[in-house]
């Protein structure tokens, strides 16, 4: 009977808090937020949520140990500046020698040169000096060979036996995460040891970051294929992690538009089922033709909206036309209170509440960034992503799936709804 009741306690203990006993919580500050500033909420909604526990839990039954409080990683949009200061990218359509060329003609100083082999170019990044950036800019812009010049613009990451969230999104029993496929996302360094990524097949490669791993990145890693305490989405997918924010920025990440765009040329030359995009920034005709190629390529891709409130509008590159522009909702079906709104957005994840793991420890979070970690791993249940690689036939595979939210049909808070899918796996490939 004593055995029975300190079970119950246990499980009553797990439902409110969200965290086994005895699992250790990361202390110190919270990381930073996704996307650039935009302007509070006017008014806000329930978080909800709380849940977020995986499975393999196992319970102590001998000493009693207190439970742990857990932080949590609430995501918002906060201010940067939208460019890095004195530099530009131009664009060309020739090598090394031709960068170097124009960029003594503009008397501006050579900082890199990237071939991007996903559209055909190559990007050429530059120091314009103090204090003449216009002239500089001018005169880049009249150098025989420049395609387009261009800011190098700044982006931060945007944030019963099984949790709700998977049975919200049509997953009914452990057995029914484990998917075969591949997943890229470009983000912050992630905890390659870190425990919910044991036995995970991952690998990383950086561009323009320490590599010193991040709260961002290893929590968008364990939602998409985390095991044990903290479980992900697509638990047995590869998961391909293109490093390209900088965690000693801030707490969370700072990239640029040069980083980025390697990262998306690698992400095209190794042609992932899925590439999860958790930031969120300016509009950048760069990373745009760079979509496109990915998308050209059958790559389903999806992308956080955003976290700057209601007034806030979808960034880039959730509103681009190619990648799936994911928001959050809790798991009362309510919608998350700092969520972006707007035309663009495509449908719902569950991203309010959720149990992730960080260096360190576990938090507890929210944001879109956390949502469309959920919809990565979904969509690796849609043969239009993993077996006949089209991005219409996703679009209407995901439509077809949608539960509506809000006011009927799609609208600028839910698009179509809630992402459900039926619980069978893809077909293999051929």
């Amino acid at each position: 009977m004593k055995r029975r009741t300190f079970l119950t306690t246990a499980i009553v203990l797990i439902a409110l808090t969200g965290l086994p006993p005895g699992v250790t919580a990361r202390q110190g500050p919270l990381p930073d937020v996704d996307g650039p500033s935009q302007q509070q909420p006017r008014r806000t909604s329930s978080s909800g949520g709380g849940g977020g526990i995986g499975i393999g839990i196992s319970f102590n039954l001998g000493k009693k140990k207190k439970t742990p409080k857990v932080e949590t990683m609430d995501m918002r949009d906060v201010a940067i500046d939208p460019a890095v200061a004195n530099q530009a990218i131009f664009v060309i359509a020739g090598g090394e020698a031709e960068g170097a060329r124009i960029a003594r003609g503009a008397r501006v100083t050579l900082l890199e040169v990237a071939p991007l082999d996903a559209i055909g170019k190559t990007m050429v990044v530059v120091d314009l000096g103090p204090g003449d950036n216009s002239g500089a800019l001018d005169r880049l812009g009249k150098q025989r060979g420049v395609l387009w010049v261009q800011p190098n613009h700044q982006f931060q990451p945007l944030g019963k036996t099984l949790p709700r969230r998977f049975t919200l999104h049509g997953v009914t029993s452990a057995a029914q995460l484990r998917v075969s496929g591949s997943i890229a996302m470009i983000d912050t360094p992630i905890e390659l040891g870190n425990a919910a990524l044991k036995g995970a097949a991952i690998e990383q490669r950086v561009f323009g970051t320490s590599a010193r791993p991040a709260a961002h990145g290893t929590a968008i890693a364990a939602l998409l294929v985390g095991a044990g305490e903290v479980a992900g989405m697509a638990q047995g997918a590869r998961l391909i992690s293109l490093a390209a924010f900088d965690p000693d920025a801030t707490a969370s990440g700072i990239s640029q538009t040069r980083y980025i765009a390697k990262a998306m040329n690698e992400a095209s030359r190794i042609r992932p089922d899925v590439l999860n995009l958790s930031f969120g920034g300016r509009e950048d005709r760069l990373l745009g033709e760079l979509l496109d190629a990915i998308g050209a390529k059958g790559i389903c891709v999806t992308a956080a909206a955003g976290n700057g409130g209601p007034q806030s509008p979808v960034l880039f590159p959730a509103r681009h036309r190619v990648p799936l522009a994911v928001t959050a909702s809790d798991e009362r079906m309510k919608g998350y209170a700092f969520a972006a709104r707007g035309s663009e957005i495509d449908v719902t994840g569950i991203g309010v509440g959720l149990l992730a793991s960080v260096p360190g420890g576990y938090r507890q979070v929210s944001g879109t960034s956390f949502a469309t970690a959920v919809i990565s791993g979904a969509l690796l249940r849609l043969n239009a992503c993993t077996v006949a690689h089209d991005l219409a036939e996703m679009r209407r595979q995901v439509a077809a799936n949608a539960q509506d939210m809000g006011v009927p049909g799609p609208d600028p808070v839910f698009g179509l709804g809630l992402l459900r899918l039926a619980t069978g796996k893809p077909k293999a490939k051929k």
